[in-house]
């Protein structure tokens, strides 16, 4: 490292306190963004906003089936081309035409094909085809996501649901047809953010040849397993119908409130293992609670359980944006199949959501015990298989594997990481303080520093101060040497 890098980091006293300022504040277009994003996907299920009022049950459902399939297969064949297509930021071409269709096509699904009454042929492929969009939003802001450090994906991962939860419930104040109208705008808004973010931030590198990238299963399973459960929470309720998507939208505005709280509080050591611990318990009494809920609490049986389905999912997207961001793993493929996974169990469990529906099980005494006790039962396979792994913040199995050998290759990133906790350990360095280690020794300049961590200019100071003084230096030059050879 050129002690030029490290001295660019810490940057000369003569910065201005307005440049100060501004350092520190998040960047609008990466939470808006991903949140009108999240909002769309929530509106689209909410039958008091879309497609509005409709009497006849059936297309909705074929809609909501056809988006799921189109959202499945999308991610899918995604997956199958990611080593050949590489980054999407790369192919915005394509992209673009991706979300133009699915623009267009939910405005003709809400405004005419559904209240029109047309036939469930063309509504369930217009369906489909207005979910490939979706999907290629989704990869394109994990993309961006993948490239920013730990504490950005929390808070702008944070900021991203309640702004999720503002939208929509905006948008459910609004009469017909402007509800319609406003739902199908939002990827375009999506689109046009995340265009924005990708120019803000570090290009995803291409798939390395001679390197091959396990799928972290795992991590994949609980993902699969929450969204099994959060199709499955609408059993109880008389009329689950678009209730379940109002619930998600409630959860996500909830949790990205406290987990923003929680990021300040504990600002000092911060991690995604928080989200877990909170989302198990939760988790557990919700469907404690199941056999005792009655047609009343229900509701709020079924509120708890997309909470803790939030809060899982989460927390995994967390985990597979740090495996991408620390161990360079091509981001296209991890999400692509991290999502079908989630929305296929998702499906399951809506689907076995409706046949229960239509049978006496929900009145069932046996029926509600089993349901109950089965669900403990899965949460409890979710923290073994996250206690299984020895650090919560290790590779789930996906980094980079020579494919000559099978040994495992550290890219440049992992390095320069592995060598900041190193220190850490050696020097009795705070968390924070290895953070600011790590953004010095990657060249960041201190405004870079301030907005990473969404700090002060006099606490990366204080901080900076603190690290100088454990690790022993006098210059940044001192500094450049813990990192060379």
């Amino acid at each position: 490292m050129k002690p030029s890098d490290v001295a660019r980091a810490l940057a000369p006293e003569d910065q201005s306190t307005e440049d100060e300022a501004i350092g520190a504040r998040p960047l609008p277009a990466r939470y808006l963004g991903m949140g009108v994003l999240i909002a769309w996907l929530c509106c689209t299920h909410v039958v008091s906003i879309f497609p509005g009022s409709v009497d006849e049950p059936v297309l909705r459902n074929t809609f909501d089936t056809g988006m799921r399939f189109g959202d499945i297969a999308t991610f899918l064949v995604l997956a199958l081309i990611a080593s050949r297509i590489g980054p999407l930021g790369k192919r915005l071409a394509l992209c673009t035409l991706a979300v133009a269709l699915t623009t267009i096509g939910t405005a003709a699904i809400g405004l005419w094909l559904i209240p029109g009454q047309a036939s469930e042929t063309i509504v369930s492929a217009i369906s489909f085809a207005t979910a490939i969009g979706g999907a290629v939003l989704f990869c394109l802001w994990a993309e961006t996501y993948c490239q920013m450090s730990g504490m950005q994906t929390i808070v702008y991962g944070a900021l991203s649901c309640i702004t999720a939860a503002v939208v929509s419930f905006v948008i459910g104040t609004m009469e017909e047809p402007y509800a319609i109208i406003a739902t199908s705008l939002l990827p375009a808004v999506s689109f046009g953010c995340v265009v924005l973010s990708l120019k803000s931030v570090p290009r995803e590198k291409s798939r390395p040849t001679g390197i091959r990238f396990p799928l972290p299963w795992k991590l994949l399973l609980l993902m699969a397993l929450a969204g099994f459960m959060s199709g499955l929470a609408g059993s109880l309720l008389p009329s689950a119908e678009g209730t379940g998507a109002i619930h998600r939208v409630m959860a996500t505005g909830l949790a990205g409130i406290v987990i923003l709280v929680m990021v300040f509080v504990r600002r000092e050591r911060c991690d995604v293992r928080f989200l877990a611990k909170i989302g198990l318990p939760v988790g557990i009494v919700a469907l404690a609670f199941i056999p005792f809920a009655g047609p009343v609490w229900a509701y709020a049986v079924s509120f708890l359980i997309k909470l803790a389905y939030v809060w899982f999912t989460f927390f995994v997207l967390l985990m597979l944006a740090h495996i991408a961001y620390r161990f360079e793993v091509p981001s296209l493929r991890l999400f692509a199949i991290a999502r079908a996974t989630s929305e296929a169990a998702m499906f399951i469990g809506v689907s076995l959501r409706r046949e229960i529906q239509r049978t006496e099980l929900a009145s069932s005494d046996l029926f509600l015990y089993a349901i109950a006790i089965g669900g403990i039962v899965l949460l409890l396979i979710c923290t073994l298989i996250w206690m299984s792994e020895r650090s919560v913040n290790a590779d789930w199995g996906a980094s980079g594997i020579s494919l000559e050998d099978s040994v495992h290759v550290p890219g440049p990133r992992e390095q320069l990481i592995t060598r900041c906790e190193q220190l850490a350990r050696e020097y009795g360095l705070t968390a924070r303080e290895a953070e600011i280690l790590g953004l010095i020794a990657q060249g960041k300049s201190r405004m870079e520093i301030e907005q990473e961590l969404f700090l002060s200019q006099n606490t990366v100071k204080t901080h900076a101060r603190h690290l100088y003084a454990k690790l022993g230096v006098h210059s940044k030059e001192d500094v450049c040497e813990l990192f060379e050879g």
